[in-house]
């Protein structure tokens, strides 16, 4: 980290709840920067809703004061970290449970700047492991549990998304617009996705949503593994589990309408796919 980027971050953490405001000449002295510095530094931070100046009011008047405070922005980023652990320790036991049932790896990804981002993993008792790591980025159309996230989005922001050029990753990755509709319809439909060598070629994995207390879409689970075990035509046999794992952990995000895709087992199963 360079040498003035650690010295920026570092004014961050001077504001306690001992200490929420700080004057710029108490930040200056403080981090033994000039007093121009520090303004520049927390200039650029009030520019990007990092930290924001105090007001006051006196009689009728709003003065702006002196001091400087944590601004929203941070706020925003901290609910984000904090639903990401939300999620993460809710769904943890039940993918432990998930794996040790299925011997397959299980996988948590949530969606960041439209990506999908894989924070959790239970990896299997496989020999050879997956590649996918946690923390890694997926572009939304491709893989089964980025697209899982992207299926269930509302159409305007879906096509938002779909502005961007696709890239090929793997041999089956959907390039075309045609494709990429065509699944996001069938998992709205299926309640699960399916994917084969499309981030990395020979590996497989289903897909399934899990919802917030909005009904939106929170989190996608997949069951990954190689593409010579994870087939298809055996959709059913993953899935169903999947499912009961996406509605336990769905409900504990506070999501009470029925999770329907439970309905659809046997018969009605195979009807749908």
């Amino acid at each position: 980290m360079s040498k003035t980027l650690g010295k920026a971050l570092q004014l961050l953490t001077f504001f306690t709840e001992e200490k929420p405001y700080w004057r710029l000449d108490e930040i200056s002295r403080k981090a033994d920067i000039p007093k121009p510095t520090t303004y520049r530094l927390l200039k650029t931070f009030e520019e990007y809703g990092f930290v924001q100046k105090v007001y006051f009011q006196q009689k009728d008047l709003v003065i702006e004061g002196e001091r400087y405070e944590l601004g929203t922005r941070l706020l925003e980023l901290g609910q984000i970290a904090q639903s990401k652990f939300e999620i993460r320790n809710i769904a943890l036991p039940y993918m432990r449970d998930l794996q040790q049932s299925l011997n397959e790896s299980v996988q948590l990804v949530i969606m960041e700047n439209n990506e999908g981002v894989y924070i959790e993993k239970v990896e299997s008792n496989m020999p050879v492991r997956l590649y996918t790591k946690i923390g890694r980025r997926a572009p939304l159309y491709a893989g089964a549990c980025p697209r899982v996230l992207l299926s269930f989005l509302p159409d305007h922001k879906i096509e938002e998304i779909l502005t961007q050029p696709t890239e090929k990753i793997g041999t089956n990755t959907f390039r075309t617009m045609e494709e990429i509709w065509g699944s996001i319809y069938s998992t709205r439909e299926k309640g699960y996705t399916y994917s084969n060598s499309e981030l990395e070629d020979g590996t497989a994995a289903f897909g399934t949503p899990i919802f917030d207390r909005f009904g939106d879409i929170a989190a996608s689970l997949s069951v990954a593994g190689f593409a010579t075990m994870l087939r298809e035509e055996e959709a059913m046999r993953y899935v169903i589990p999947m499912w009961e794992v996406s509605e336990k952990i769905s409900r504990q995000l506070g999501f009470t309408k029925p999770y329907k895709y439970l309905q659809m087992r046997s018969g009605d199963f195979e009807k749908k796919r």
